[in-house]
Formats: structure tokens, sequence, C-alpha cells
């Protein structure tokens, strides 16, 4: 009748600082099937399941690229290169990267509410959910920079939220041996 899940991770990643490597996600389910109580028996005729469920979760995403908190400084390509000694091409560097304070997992905040139900031996079947998906700490191009900085703006975290609901319903028709569609009785 009562119906309950917690889960728990702890997930390690060398792509942070080390401050900020390790990261707890929690996430938990619960349902109650109404439709088992014996206060529900008089309606089992016609109406065979029903349940109600939540679900609320933390995942998190590693995937920022490798690195990206440490400001680095890349050669420049000889093609581009104008400067010379002795007749010959020096070797050039680049600005250093900027690395943006806030860089740490990026974490996606589930949570969602349903009813499922079942009519006539579950040959009717109608589900609902509500849910909300909130993305936390998603790595974006930050503001731009002045140009005479010299590089790119370094990325920013940044939080996007997306609500919705689906529904569905279906219907199973069976047959039985010798029982054919548009066939009147006699």
């Amino acid at each position: 009748i009562y119906l309950l899940e917690l889960n728990g991770r702890y997930d390690g990643s060398s792509r942070f600082p080390h401050t900020d490597q390790w990261a707890f996600f929690p996430s938990f389910s619960a349902g109650y099937r109404f439709s088992e109580e014996a206060y529900f028996e008089p309606l089992k005729a016609w109406w065979s399941n029903g349940k109600i469920r939540a679900s609320y979760g933390h995942i998190g995403n590693e995937a920022v690229g490798n690195n990206m908190f440490i400001s680095t400084i890349s050669p420049v390509e000889a093609s581009k290169v104008h400067w010379l000694q002795n007749g010959v091409k020096i070797s050039e560097a680049g600005m250093p990267t900027l690395v943006s304070p806030t860089l740490t997992w990026e974490r996606v905040i589930t949570t969602d509410v349903g009813i499922d139900l079942g009519f006539f031996n579950n040959s009717l079947t109608a589900s609902f959910d509500w849910y909300s998906r909130e993305t936390k700490d998603m790595l974006a191009p930050g503001m731009p920079v002045p140009s005479t900085l010299g590089v790119a703006a370094p990325l920013e975290s940044l939080q996007r939220r997306l609500h919705g609901a689906e529904g569905q319903a279906e219907a199973v028709l069976e047959l039985l041996p010798g029982d054919a569609l548009g066939q009147a009785e006699p």
C-alpha cells in the first residue's frame, strides 16, 4: 500500500578544484496505492487500480571539460606570429585564460507528482504527471569582456527552470476466442 525509496550518491571528480571535487546528490520517491485500502473495496468491480506518487531528486553533471579550473596559457600558431629575432619567428604565447570562481558541479533537481488509475481490470488506464526540472550551476559563456583584455570571458554558472505536465490514457480491448468485431449476437 505504501511505497518509499531513499537514495543518496556521493560523487567525486577531478574536473573541479579540490574544494569542490565531491558532492552529495539525494533522491526519494513515495507512493500510496489507495486502491488497496478496505474503503475502496466497493469500487473494485469497475475501478481496479489507484496510486498517487511523488519523487524528488538531484543529479550531478561533471561534463565541464578538463582543467577548466586552471588558468592556462596556449602557444600562438606560427602563422600568426609576426615577431622576428635574427630573421627567425620567435615563439609566442597567448594571454592566460580567465577562470570562473563559481565552477562546480552542475546540479539538475527534478520534482514529479503523479497519479495512476486503472478501470475495468486495467483495460482502461490513465496516468498524469506534473514535473519541475531546475538546472543549477550550468556552465555557459559569461558576460562579454573588453577586447583589450585579450582573452575570452570565463564560463559562468547559470540557472534554468522548466515546468510541465504529461498525461496518458490507454484502452486495451481483449477479444475472447470466437468473438468478432461488428458481429451482432443472435
